[in-house]
């Protein structure tokens, strides 16, 4: 009870030490923020009027606040005097990050106490410097990045090394306390076209009077679509086609290309990717192409049509009718052949037969057929004699009344040379004119040719 009792009465005496002291106090905070590591203190402004007797005043805290300075400050009765001091935590306190009151105390020299309070913000500089992007447009070529300084503090020379996905940047600066600087920081355009919308980490490392720390911030990089396409068409017998889809946004993009052909030029088509999906309607084909683009990515068919083959193979049916259709249609057929006759002499001598066969009724037939250069005509002939023959020209001839269908003649003559012919020896065509139904028409012979080879010895 007694010690209770005692307490008690300390604790009465103590307000009375207290409430005794004859000042009044205003106090103006001129750098609420102490920065740790560069030693700097936050710095208020406390205005004391005496009330009381001449006396002399001394400022202090007992909270972990190192207050300075120390020195006591003499007020006499009725003056007001501003004291400015400088608080900066403790070693304990200097991890502790944040705002921080504490009580500080005034006391006289009769050992009357004044208690007040403060508030002190603790901060190193990676906390009163503050780095902010500005969000980042597809379309845009620089970043506006403010750099804003949260405390009452002038920093004459602060550098500055920004590294991100968008820019690698440094530079040096002066800014003053609770200033707000903005740079503008130039956008590597060619990474940015890879990259996809969202946020991104902006990591800056700063200095100033030997010290540095690290900020870290975030820049958005806003959504945009862009699908840009281009096509090309080319060509006339060989066509090409090319499309071409590239994603210029930042956002990734579902995108497809069609293209149809008919049923004829898609056996002559071919492309450089395969179809997604490729559809049969009616006499028409479509390809369909689907693809996942991101960010500067493209997507490049082309689609090549050959027109060559097609063209050829009409031009070898063309040919082939038309070849049958004039064997089908022609009226008389003639057909010239050559054979090595031997001769009791050993001269070269060729037998040459010319067979006619008739496919309908004709008449008023005359077959013709030159003799070729450095031969001579052997004047004896097979069943049927030329009815004319022109030595000066070197032509022979047959005249045939009349032929009817499925009728043939056969007309043979020898030719002989007294030089040695080697090697391939070519006969001309056999021509020959008839009449049918009062038209007069033409027929010409296959060319014949024999080869004579050389003895040897």
């Amino acid at each position: 009870m007694k010690k209770a009792a005692l307490i008690i009465l300390l604790a009465i005496l103590s307000i009375n030490l207290i409430s005794a002291i004859e000042i009044d106090v205003t106090t103006k905070t001129v750098s609420g923020t102490a920065i740790t590591d560069l030693d700097e203190p936050a710095v208020f402004d406390i205005t004391i009027r005496n009330l009381g007797e001449d006396d002399s005043f001394e400022i202090y805290s007992l909270v972990g606040i190192d207050i300075t300075p120390e020195n006591p400050y003499a007020i006499s009765s009725g003056q007001t005097r501003t004291i400015r001091i400088n608080a900066f935590p403790s070693d304990s306190l200097k991890s502790r990050k944040g705002s921080y009151p504490f009580e500080y105390k005034i006391r006289s020299s009769k050992n009357e106490i004044y208690i007040g309070n403060l508030n002190i913000n603790i901060a190193g500089l990676g906390d009163v410097i503050q780095i902010i992007p500005e969000n980042i447009n597809p379309e845009s070529e620089t970043e506006s990045v403010q750099i804003r300084n949260k405390a009452s503090v002038d920093f004459s020379e602060l550098e500055i090394k920004m590294t991100s996905v968008f820019f690698d940047y440094q530079d040096s600066i002066s800014i003053k306390g609770m200033e707000t600087k903005e740079l503008q920081v130039p956008i590597d355009i060619e990474k940015m076209r890879t990259l996809d919308s969202g946020n991104y980490l902006l990591n800056s490392k700063i200095k100033t009077r030997g010290v540095s720390a690290e900020v870290e911030s975030m820049i958005k990089f806003l959504e945009q679509e862009n699908i840009e396409t281009t096509e090309t068409n080319e060509g006339i017998i060989f066509l090409r086609r090319e499309i071409i889809k590239r994603n210029f946004g930042n956002v990734k993009k579902t995108v497809e290309i069609t293209a149809e052909k008919d049923l004829i030029s898609y056996l002559f088509t071919t492309v450089n990717i395969e179809p997604s999906e490729t559809s049969f309607q009616g006499f028409h084909v479509e390809y369909s192409w689907k693809k996942e683009l991101i960010p500067n990515e493209e997507i490049d068919v082309v689609i090549k049509t050959n027109w060559i083959f097609p063209i050829v193979i009409v031009i070898l049916i063309i040919f082939i009718v038309y070849f049958i259709k004039r064997t089908v249609e022609t009226d008389l057929k003639l057909e010239k052949k050559v054979s090595f006759v031997k001769t009791r002499g050993g001269q070269f001598a060729l037998k040459v037969t010319l067979h006619l066969n008739a496919r309908r009724f004709i008449e008023r037939i005359n077959v013709f057929d030159k003799l070729p250069p450095l031969v001579k005509l052997y004047d004896k002939f097979g069943a049927i004699h030329p009815n004319k023959i022109d030595i000066n020209n070197r032509r022979i001839e047959w005249n045939v009344d009349s032929l009817n269908a499925d009728e043939e003649r056969i007309f043979t003559y020898i030719i002989y040379s007294r030089i040695g012919v080697v090697g391939k020896f070519e006969l001309p065509s056999a021509k020959a004119t008839y009449e049918k139904e009062g038209k007069i028409k033409r027929s010409t012979s296959n060319r014949s040719f024999f080869i004579n080879e050389p003895k040897s010895v």
